[in-house]
């Protein structure tokens, strides 16, 4: 149990990193500029996790969780503290991209250790538990990220890690004591560069079209030939590596495909949630930061109470298929109607909505991963936990270099339709200070704006175009929610035929001769 406090520990400083940093992320973008670069602060950091995650997993098969766990700590605070003191977006995508390897690390070697140390029966319980610890940090996170931006500045939140890297770093090393799996076969460098490429590739190719380029460019049409070509290239590859670094075989077991790919489509409706809640309340509806964080706390209250009551049924009946049907409707469904927020919108809808997705999630989100674990053969535990939080993992970080390209272009294409014919015939100069977004979360930039319209007699254009802003982000960010309803809908018809197999309770041999729950 002090090894799972541990775990819990790692669990609570990776995910708290996600929400303190969403909160903060509004404030950021108006100190340094950069709002084209908004969902890269992300991706780059969910892109870095996901290339480490199936490397961690593999490797830890062979020589144990617990110094794998140790480095991805070390990694996340170095990563932290340099963020703390970054001067621009470019600077802090790569410190994101950084602190990601180390959070990729702990996120596939937690959810592996879970299974290391309980049964099957077990796992049910101690994995709803994880999904309660990610949604109580997710609750502190905007919290003590909206606090520490409104009174001490956006630096502060990455400071804040560190208090709980060194505690987690101390249980992992005092109590986390599991011997190695000892798998054979050596690391397959040539495979992790293949899928690493291709994870890049596939993800710039999402970002970069709409916006920066056409999706007809022979920009964006390279990287999908790219992305296409090293793919091949990567599963021709694994096909003959006795230990590859995604392990592509294991989606032959039908329970484990389902269970992959319904986790890449849930993670959505997660990431739109995270990403651009704070952005409707503080861009649109004017929240300072601490509201923006509280905003999302009904979302994580839901989590927290569905993940421990599954966990808790699942471990009572041995049943979770049930669990993980029910709650991808709900979730598709909260999202569906999120996809009506308005410029009016009472804030007890939104709320009330959030709280709704945080149901459906809950359930989801933990069990998936039993399901993995279960049709899983002990030897391969590490590499399909991972594998199925790097599906989870691409996912989002497909899904946030959507939502970012599409949102860039919905500003590009309705603004003008929006703002007054006065606005839009304001000196060239003023144009590019019009149609930045940063105006929506930047007192500052108002103020410079509202007094250069004043010199030009037209101080009566700052509410116009302001209004005008919101009106076009807010249908932006619409689209978004209507986009991942769509795509968490797909993971429900997924669910329904996933197999349920029986959840056991007593241990047995491994095919190494150690004993193993199974």
């Amino acid at each position: 149990m002090l090894a799972f406090t541990g775990i819990l520990t790692v669990l609570f400083l990776s995910s708290l990193n996600l929400t303190v940093v969403g909160s903060a992320m509004p404030r950021v973008i108006a100190d340094l500029g950069g709002f084209h670069l908004y969902a890269w602060a992300f991706t780059a950091y969910s892109l870095a996790t996901t290339v480490t995650i199936p490397v961690v997993g593999t490797v830890s098969d062979k020589y144990g969780r617990r110094p794998l766990i140790l480095l991805g700590i070390l990694i996340f605070a170095l990563g932290s503290v340099g963020l703390g003191f970054v001067q621009s977006m470019e600077q802090l995508i790569i410190l994101r991209a950084i602190q990601g390897i180390g959070g990729g690390t702990l996120m596939a070697m937690s959810f592996t250790a879970i299974a290391d140390l309980f049964t099957p029966i077990e796992r049910g319980r101690y994995q709803g538990y994880t999904g309660a610890v990610w949604g109580v940090s997710s609750v502190v996170g905007p919290l003590v990220g909206g606090f520490l931006t409104d009174h001490l500045g956006w630096r502060s939140v990455f400071f804040v890690n560190l208090p709980f890297a060194v505690l987690a770093a101390f249980f992992i090393w005092r109590f986390f004591r599991l011997p190695a799996p000892g798998a054979k076969g050596r690391f397959d460098a040539l495979g992790a560069a293949l899928l690493a490429g291709t994870v890049v590739c596939l993800t710039l190719a999402m970002s970069w079209g709409g916006g920066t380029y056409a999706w007809g460019s022979a920009q964006i049409l390279g990287l999908f030939a790219a992305t296409l070509l090293l793919g091949g290239a990567y599963a021709a590859h694994s096909r003959r590596q006795e230990r590859p670094i995604l392990d592509l075989r294991l989606l032959r077991d039908r329970g484990i495909a389902i269970a992959s790919f319904a986790g890449l489509l849930m993670s959505a409706g997660m990431y739109a949630a995270i990403l651009y809640l704070p952005l409707y309340m503080q861009g649109v509806r004017g929240s300072s930061a601490s509201g923006s964080g509280l905003a999302l706390t009904p979302l994580m209250v839901g989590l927290i109470v569905t993940s421990t009551i599954s966990g808790q049924i699942v471990s009572r009946t041995g049943r979770y298929k049930w669990l993980i049907n029910v709650g991808a409707l709900v979730a598709a469904g909260a999202l569906f109607l999120s996809a009506s927020l308005s410029l009016s919108t009472p804030l007890w809808i939104a709320v009330g909505l959030m709280v709704l997705l945080g149901f459906g999630l809950g359930p989801v989100n933990s069990q998936l991963t039993l399901a993995v674990q279960n049709a899983a053969p002990r030897e391969k535990l590490g590499s399909a936990t991972s594998g199925n939080q790097f599906f989870r993992q691409i996912g989002g970080t497909l899904a946030v270099s959507l939502f970012g390209a599409l949102v860039n272009a919905q500003l590009a294409q309705n603004l003008g339709g929006q703002l007054p014919a006065a606005a839009t015939a304001l000196p060239t100069q003023f144009q590019d200070a019009v149609a930045n977004p940063n105006l929506l979360t930047s007192a500052q930039a108002q103020e410079q704006l509202g007094g250069a319209l004043g010199k030009l007699g037209h101080t009566e254009l700052l509410t116009p175009i302001l209004d005008a802003l919101r009106a076009v982000m807010v249908g932006a960010i619409d689209h978004v929610f209507l986009i991942s309803a769509v795509l968490v809908a797909l993971a429900f018809v997924l669910t329904l035929v996933l197999p349920e197999r029986p959840l056991t309770a007593r241990p047995v041999k491994a095919k190494d001769g150690a004993v193993a729950a199974d």
